[in-house]
C-alpha cells in the first residue's frame, strides 16, 4: 500500500564549512529556503564533537529556527550526547527548543567509534567510547525528568544529581526524545548478525522515535516492527512512535559520476572511503527521475521521515534540483 504519510527533511551538512564546501551563512540560507520551498517538513544537523568537527548544531539550528516559523528542527543524529555535560546539554537544547517555539526534537545517539581519535575524545570528556551506548540510555531517562519536573534528584552509574531544576523547559510536555540506532555497520552496510532484537526493543520501550540508515525497505519493516512490539509490551501506543531514515542524493544526469561525487563527499564527511557498492545501498543518484524512483521505493514500505544529506559540494545548486526537479516526482 502507497505510503502516502512518507515526508522528507533535509539535513544540512555542518562539516562544510571546516571541509571548505559550505560557509555557516549558506547553511542557515538552506535551513530557511527548506521551509520556503514547502516541500520538506523538517531541518536536521549532523552533531559531532573532537571527532569529524564540525560547526555546532545546537549553534546552527537556533540560527535558523530564529529565521523560520514551522519547519520542524533536529539532529541526525546527536552524536556528542554522551560527550556534553549532561545539565549544559539539558539547558541548551531547551533553550533552543524555546526559541523555535517547541518545533525541535531530541534524536540521541552513541556517536562513537574505535581508533585514536574516539579515545583522545573519550578521555578529554571523561566518557570512553565503551561507555557511551551506558549512559545515553541512563542520560535519556535523566533529561526526561530535568524537562518535567523541578528538584530532581538522580542517582546512576554516570549521572548523581541531588535538587536539580533546569529552566526555561522545553514547550511541548512530554518533550519527545528518539534514539538513533544501526542495524547495519557504518562503513560495510553490512549487519553484523541477526537483527539487534534487543536494542530495538529498548527503543521502542524509552523513546518515542527512531532513526538509522542503509536499509532497504523490507529490512526495515522487520526492525520496526520489533520497535513497535516492544513499546506495545511496554503499555505505550506504538502507532505514536515516529521514524527516519537517513539517505544520501546526488543528481547528475550522469549516474556514474553522480555516483563518484558521492563517494568523495562521504570520504571526507565521514574520514572512511566506502565503495562504490556500499555508497549506492544508501544513495539516491543519477537523474532526477533515477533519484526520484529511488525515494519512491520506500512509499512501500513503514519509514514514516527520510532525511536527505546532498551528497556534492555543491550544496545550494543540489538543492535546489531537489526542490524543483527531484521531490515533485515522488
Amino acid at each position: 500500500m502507497d505510503n502516502q504519510s512518507l515526508t522528507f527533511g533535509l539535513m544540512l551538512s555542518n562539516r562544510g564549512p571546516v571541509l571548505g564546501y559550505a560557509t555557516p551563512a549558506q547553511l542557515v540560507y538552506l535551513g530557511v529556503a527548506a521551509e520556503q520551498s514547502g516541500v520538506f517538513d523538517f531541518v536536521w544537523s549532523g552533531d559531532a564533537f573532537m571527532v569529524n568537527p564540525r560547526l555546532d548544531a545546537i549553534t546552527l539550528l537556533a540560527s535558523v529556527a530564529a529565521q523560520t516559523k514551522t519547519i520542524q528542527l533536529g539532529p541526525a543524529c546527536m552524536g556528542s550526547f554522551t560527550q556534553r555535560n549532561a545539565l549544559d546539554l539539558a539547558y541548551s537544547w531547551a533553550s533552543l527548543d524555546c526559541i523555535a517555539d517547541g518545533r525541535t526534537v531530541m534524536v540521541a545517539c552513541v556517536g562513537g567509534g574505535n581508533g585514536p581519535a574516539w579515545d583522545n575524545e573519550g578521555a578529554a570528556t571523561g566518557i570512553p567510547s565503551a561507555h557511551r551506548r551506558d549512559v545515553m540510555w541512563e542520560r535519556i531517562a535523566l533529561l526526561r525528568r530535568l524537562w518535567q519536573e523541578d528538584a530532581v534528584c538522580f542517582e546512576g552509574d554516570y549521572h548523581n544529581y541531588t535538587n536539580v531544576t533546569i529552566s526555561p523547559r522545553p514547550v511541548r510536555q512530554p518533550y519527545p526524545i528518539w534514539t538513533a540506532t544501526n542495524v547495519t555497520r557504518l562503513a560495510s552496510g553490512k549487519a553484523a548478525g541477526k537483527l539487534p532484537t534487543k536494542t530495538l526493543g529498548q527503543v521502542g520501550r524509552s523513546c518515542d522515535g527512531w532513526m538509522t540508515h542503509s536499509l532497504d525497505p523490507a529490512t526495515f519493516d522487520d526492525a520496526w516492527h520489533h520497535i513497535g512490539a516492544a513499546a506495545a509490551e511496554h503499555g505505550k501506543d506504538a502507532t505514536s512512535l515516529d521514524n527516519c531514515l537517513v539517505f544520501n542524493v546526488c543528481i547528475d544526469d550522469n549516474a556514474e559520476r553522480a555516483l563518484d561525487e558521492s563517494v568523495a563527499f562521504l570520504a571526507d564527511y565521514y574520514g572512511i572511503r566506502f565503495t562504490r557498492e556500499r555508497t549506492e545501498a544508501w544513495t539516491a543518484f543519477g537523474s532526477p527521475e533515477q533519484c526520484a524512483a529511488r525515494l519512491r521505493s520506500y512509499r512501500e514500505s513503514s519509514v514514516k521521515r527520510i532525511a536527505l544529506r546532498l551528497t556534492s559540494r555543491d550544496q545550494i545548486g543540489q538543492f535546489e534540483r531537489l526542490v524543483n526537479e527531484v521531490l515533485p516526482l515522488v
